[in-house]
C-alpha cells in the first residue's frame, strides 16, 4: 500500500479511516445503492411533476395527510388545536406521524425565516418538506428492507429487483408523490426498521437492536396502531424453536437495555396524553367517535379481490408473490407458519374495520405495511426461477405491473379510476388503459327498493316541454338540439346553469337513511367542456356541501344523447355545525365554456328507506 496517500507514515487512526472511507464508498457503488439513487430521483422528478409545480403544492398536504400535519403548526404556530373543519377540540389521528415529522418542519421554519416567506404552517416550503420527509422515509424504509433481504442469502440482483417493484408496482408511489404526508409510508419505514432488527438479533443478539424494538414498537403503534400486528411474525424470524428460546433467555436477562427501551417508548404517549389534555382537559379520549371494527361480519373478499381498492386487483404483484410461499415451505416451515399466520390476522382486521376500503386513497392503501412480508416472497419467488427464459418472463411481467401501477396512478389523479369506493368491474374494465372516462359512472349505492323497506319519496321530472316556475333557468330552454319532444336545456359560456331545482331543506326527508339521485340525457358537442352536474347545499349563497359529478369522463361520444345517473347519500349537515334553516339544496348544470351542453329528461329523487346500506359516511354517527 502507498501510505503516502495517507498522508506520511501510517497510524492505526489513520489506516482505520481508510478503511472506513473505501468500505462506504463501495456501498454507495454496490448495485442496490444505485438502485436507492435511481428510484430517489424518479422520485423527486415525479413530486416536481405531481406536487411542486406551479400552484400545485398548495393541494399537496389535504384530507387525512392535513390532520396528521395539523398537529405541527397547531402546537408550534397557532397553539391552538381546534380544526377549523369540524370545529373539535382534538385531532382524531395519533400523534406518532407529525413527530416523524416534525424534523421536516422545523427546516421549513428555518429556511421560510431566511428566505422571507409566511412561517405558518401553510406556505410554499411546509408541504414542501412534508413531500421530502415522505421521500426520506420510503428510502429509510426500502434500505433497511434490502438489509433485512441480506439475512436469508438473497442475491444483489434480486435485492434491486424486489426495492424497485416496492417502489413502483404497487400504490406506495402514490401514496409517496400524489399523496404525500399520509401514515402509510412512515409506518412502511418503521416496520423495514423492525424486523430488520428484530432478524438481526435472532442472527447475532445485541443489545442495540433489543433497544430499537422496544422504541420502535412504541412508535409505530402510535403512527399506526394496528400495525404492531407485524409482530406476529416477530418469533418465526427465529427459524427454530431453539434459537427463539435461547434469544428470549438474552431479552429477559437485559433489564437495564429493556428499561431504557421502555423510557424511550413513553416519548409518543406522554406526547398524546398531553395533547389530549392540553385540548379536552382528559388524559385519555377515544378519538374515532362512530368508528370501529366488525370482527363478526369480515370484508375479506372485498378487501382482497373488489373492484373497490382490492389488493389482488390493484396490486396484482402482491398476489404473484404469494407463489414465493413454496419456496419458503421448502427452506423453512417454522417461518413459512410465520408468515401465513401475519398475513392472514392482518387481512382479517383490515378488513373488519367498518370501512373496510379505508376511503379516499387509490388501492389498498391499509396493507402497504404489510408490503415488506409480501416482497419477501416475491424475492423467495425469484431465488427459485432458474431457467434463462422464465427470468425474462418474470422481469417483462414486472415492468408490465410498473407500467399498469403508474398509468393506474395517472387515472386515479385524473379522477378517470375512482379514488373512493365507486368502482364496480364494468367501470374498472370500461375505462381500463384509457385516458379518459370515469369508472364510478356505472357504480350504484346498494339498495333495498321493495316496498317494505321504503319509507317515502319525492320525485320531480322536466321534460323542458312546458313552462314551470317550479324550475329554475328557464331561459336556458331552446329546441336547437333535444332528445325527445320539442326543447331542451342549454348552457354554455353566455348561460352557465342549465334549468333546475331548488328545494329547502325542511321540504324533503333529511335523515342518514335518504338516497339522492339525479338522472336524465345529456349532449355534449365536443371535448373540453368541464362541465358538470351539481348537488349544492348551501345557506346565504354560500356552498356547505358542494358535489360535482363531471360529464366530459362520463360521456362516450361527443355530439351524441346519452344517459347519466349521479347519486348521493344526504349528508349530516350538522356534522359541519350548520343550522339548518334557510339551508337548501340545488340542483343544475355548470358550464362556462364556449362547448355546448344541452340537457333532457332530467329526473330528481330523493327516497327515504328505512334501513340503508352507507359506505364511508360515519357523519350521521358521530353526531
Amino acid at each position: 500500500m502507498n501510505y503516502s496517500l495517507l498522508g506520511g507514515t501510517p497510524s492505526g487512526e489513520r489506516v482505520m479511516k481508510y478503511y472506513v472511507m473505501r468500505k462506504y464508498f463501495t456501498k454507495l457503488k454496490s448495485p442496490f445503492f444505485i438502485t436507492l439513487i435511481l428510484i430517489s430521483f424518479t422520485l423527486i422528478f415525479s413530486d416536481y411533476h405531481f406536487r411542486w409545480k406551479n400552484e400545485q403544492w398548495k393541494g399537496a398536504v389535504n384530507t387525512d395527510a392535513y390532520f396528521y400535519y395539523h398537529y405541527l403548526p397547531s402546537v408550534f404556530i397557532t397553539h391552538h388545536l381546534d380544526t377549523p373543519e369540524q370545529n373539535s377540540k382534538t385531532i382524531k389521528y395519533f400523534i406518532g406521524t407529525a413527530i416523524f415529522e416534525a424534523p421536516f418542519f422545523a427546516l421549513a421554519c428555518f429556511f421560510s425565516f431566511l428566505l422571507h416567506y409566511p412561517i405558518d404552517g401553510y406556505s410554499i416550503l411546509f408541504p414542501f418538506f412534508i413531500s421530502l420527509a415522505t421521500l426520506f422515509y420510503l428510502l429509510w424504509g426500502l434500505y433497511f428492507f434490502g438489509k433485512f433481504l441480506r439475512f436469508y442469502f438473497i442475491p444483489e440482483w434480486i435485492i434491486c429487483v424486489a426495492t424497485f417493484a416496492l417502489a413502483f408496482c404497487t400504490n406506495i408511489f402514490y401514496n409517496t408523490v400524489v399523496a404525500p404526508g399520509w401514515c402509510h409510508i412512515i409506518a412502511f419505514g418503521l416496520v423495514c426498521f423492525l424486523l430488520y432488527h428484530i432478524k438481526k438479533l435472532f442472527v447475532w443478539f445485541n443489545t442495540r437492536s433489543l433497544l430499537f424494538i422496544i422504541a420502535t414498537t412504541s412508535f409505530l403503534f402510535f403512527v399506526r396502531p394496528t400495525d404492531v400486528l407485524i409482530l406476529l411474525i416477530a418469533p418465526f424470524l427465529a427459524e427454530g424453536k431453539t434459537n427463539l428460546r435461547e434469544t428470549l433467555k438474552n431479552i429477559i436477562a437485559k433489564k437495564r437495555t429493556i428499561g431504557i427501551g421502555l423510557l424511550i417508548a413513553t416519548i409518543p404517549l406522554l406526547c398524546q396524553i398531553l395533547i389530549y389534555k392540553v385540548s379536552t382537559g382528559h388524559f385519555f379520549v377515544w378519538s374515532y367517535t362512530g368508528e370501529g371494527f366488525h370482527f363478526l361480519n369480515p370484508e375479506i373478499k372485498n378487501v382482497l379481490f373488489s373492484y373497490s381498492k382490492g389488493l389482488f386487483v390493484y396490486t396484482p404483484i402482491c398476489f404473484l408473490s404469494l407463489f414465493g410461499l413454496i419456496g419458503v415451505h421448502k427452506i423453512n416451515r417454522f417461518l413459512f407458519s410465520g408468515i401465513i399466520i401475519t398475513l392472514a390476522i392482518n387481512a382479517y382486521v383490515i378488513s373488519s374495520w367498518w370501512c373496510w376500503n379505508f376511503g379516499y386513497s387509490f388501492g389498498a392503501r391499509a396493507f402497504i405495511e404489510q408490503f415488506p412480508i409480501y416482497f419477501l416472497l416475491f424475492a423467495f419467488l425469484l431465488t427459485t426461477i432458474n431457467k434463462k427464459i422464465l427470468k425474462i418472463s418474470i422481469f417483462s411481467v414486472i415492468m408490465l405491473l410498473a407500467f399498469l401501477n403508474l398509468f393506474q396512478t395517472y387515472q386515479a389523479e385524473r379522477g378517470i379510476l375512482d379514488k373512493d369506493f365507486k368502482t364496480n368491474a364494468k367501470g374498472y374494465w370500461n375505462v381500463f388503459l384509457k385516458t379518459r372516462g370515469c369508472s364510478e359512472k356505472y357504480f350504484r349505492f346498494p339498495v333495498d327498493s321493495s316496498k317494505s323497506n321504503m319509507e317515502r319519496e319525492m320525485v320531480w321530472f322536466n321534460d323542458m316541454e312546458k313552462k314551470d316556475d317550479t324550475w329554475i333557468n328557464q331561459p336556458t330552454i331552446t329546441n336547437e338540439n333535444v332528445h325527445s319532444g320539442k326543447y331542451s336545456s342549454k348552457v354554455n359560456s353566455q348561460s352557465n346553469y342549465s334549468v333546475g331545482l331548488i328545494k329547502k331543506i325542511n321540504e324533503i326527508p333529511f335523515s342518514k337513511n335518504v338516497l339522492i339521485r339525479v338522472s336524465g340525457w345529456f349532449c355534449l358537442t365536443g371535448k373540453g367542456s368541464n362541465s358538470f352536474f351539481a348537488i349544492n347545499f348551501a345557506k346565504g349563497g354560500k356552498g356547505i356541501n358542494f358535489n360535482t359529478f363531471f360529464l366530459d369522463e362520463r360521456m362516450e361520444e361527443y355530439g351524441k344523447w346519452e344517459y347519466q345517473t349521479f347519486e348521493m347519500y344526504m349528508p349530516n349537515l350538522n356534522y359541519y355545525k350548520t343550522n339548518l334553516a334557510d339551508t337548501q339544496i340545488e340542483f343544475y348544470c355548470f358550464n362556462n365554456s364556449e362547448v355546448n351542453c344541452f340537457v333532457d329528461d332530467l329526473d330528481i329523487e330523493i327516497i327515504e328507506y328505512k334501513k340503508l346500506e352507507r359506505l364511508l359516511d360515519i357523519s350521521w354517527a358521530v353526531h
